[in-house]
C-alpha cells in the first residue's frame, strides 16, 4: 500500500553535525545571515548528506523514526512530506535530509515553510508574533488539506512529528488526531518508536444538526448569523474552539461558516 508521511522538521541534523564539527560549531541557530552564506555554498549541503549517510538514524531526529518506521518496505510505494520553518537553518536541514532521502529512492512531496519567527524578528518583533501565529493556524489548515487529498488517492497517512518547533509538533500532532490517521514520535529517552493513541473531537447532539445546517450553505450572514448563533450559543462556540466553524464578530455576530476540518469530520466521523 501506497505511504505519505508528512514529518515536522527541525534542526536537529544542524546541531549534531555541529557537535561532530562536521559545519562550524560556534554558529547560534538564531543567526540567519550565517546560516545563509552556508545554504549558498553546495558544499554544505554535501557535507550534512555525507554526515547522513554515516549513520541516518543517529543524524537526526527526523530520521531516526522515520527510517524505523519505513523499514522493510518497498521504498517505491513511499511519499514524504517535509515541513519546517522560513529559516536558513532549517531550510539547510530539509534540503541536505532530502536529498538524502531522494538518493536512496524515496518521493518527496513540495516542501512547504511557515514563520520561524527568526527570519521575521529580524524586521519587526510584533511582525514576527504575528506571522508566527497566522503561520500555526495556516499550516493546520495546509496539512489537512494535503493529507485528506492523499487518504483521497489511496495513500496510507502518517503523521511524523518529532522534529520541529513546539508549536509545529502540537500542530502536526493535531492534524493527524483530527483526521485519525497514525502518528509516531520518538523521544531521546526512548528506544523504540511510540504510535500515540488517536484523539480527536467528535460534535454530538445539536452541534452535528448546526455543521449540516452550515455544510448546505456558503456562508450564512447578518440576521440569519445573529439568530443561529443566539439560539445555539453554547453549540457555536465550542465548534469554534475546536476548529470546526469560523464566526465573525464586530459588536455582534454578523458571520458564519464550516471550516474544512469541520466539513471533513461531518463527512467522515459522524455517522
Amino acid at each position: 500500500m501506497k505511504e505519505f508521511h508528512i514529518v515536522s522538521t527541525g534542526v536537529s541534523l544542524i546541531t549534531n553535525a555541529q557537535r561532530k564539527n562536521v559545519i562550524e560549531s560556534d554558529i547560534k541557530i538564531a543567526d540567519e545571515n550565517k546560516w545563509k552564506l552556508l545554504l549558498e555554498n553546495p558544499q554544505t549541503i554535501e557535507k550534512l548528506k555525507d554526515f547522513i549517510r554515516q549513520n541516518p538514524r543517529q543524524s537526526c531526529a527526523e530520521l531516526n523514526t522515520l527510517l524505523r518506521v519505513i523499514e522493510g518496505k518497498n521504498y517505491d510505494n513511499i511519499e514524504v512530506y517535509l515541513f519546517g520553518t522560513n529559516t536558513n537553518s532549517n531550510e539547510l536541514a530539509r534540503r541536505a535530509i532530502e536529498s538524502y532521502l531522494k538518493e536512496i529512492g524515496i518521493k518527496l512531496y513540495n516542501p512547504y515553510e511557515v514563520s520561524g519567527y527568526f527570519f521575521e524578528a529580524q524586521f519587526d518583533e510584533e511582525y514576527a508574533k504575528d506571522e508566527f501565529k497566522k503561520g500555526i493556524v495556516e499550516l493546520l489548515d495546509r496539512l489537512i488539506s494535503i493529507a485528506n487529498k492523499k487518504l483521497n488517492e489511496g495513500y496510507y497517512v502518517y503523521f511524523n512529528p518529532t522534529g520541529g518547533l513546539k508549536a509545529h509538533v502540537i500542530t502536526c500532532a493535531l492534524a493527524g488526531f483530527l483526521l485519525n490517521c497514525d502518528i509516531y514520535y520518538m523521544n531521546e529517552e526512548f528506544n523504540e518508536v511510540v504510535f500515540l493513541p488517536k484523539l480527536f473531537y467528535l460534535p454530538k447532539g445539536k452541534e452535528i444538526e448546526i455543521l449540516k445546517t452550515l455544510s448546505k450553505e456558503e456562508v450564512i450572514s447578518g440576521e440569519d448569523a445573529k439568530n443561529l448563533f443566539n439560539k445555539y450559543n453554547d453549540e457555536l462556540i465550542r465548534l469554534e474552539i475546536y476548529g470546526l466553524v469560523d464566526i465573525e464578530r464586530d459588536k455582534e455576530v454578523y458571520r458564519l461558516k464550516i471550516t474544512s476540518k469541520g466539513k471533513f469530520i461531518l463527512r467522515n466521523l459522524v455517522f
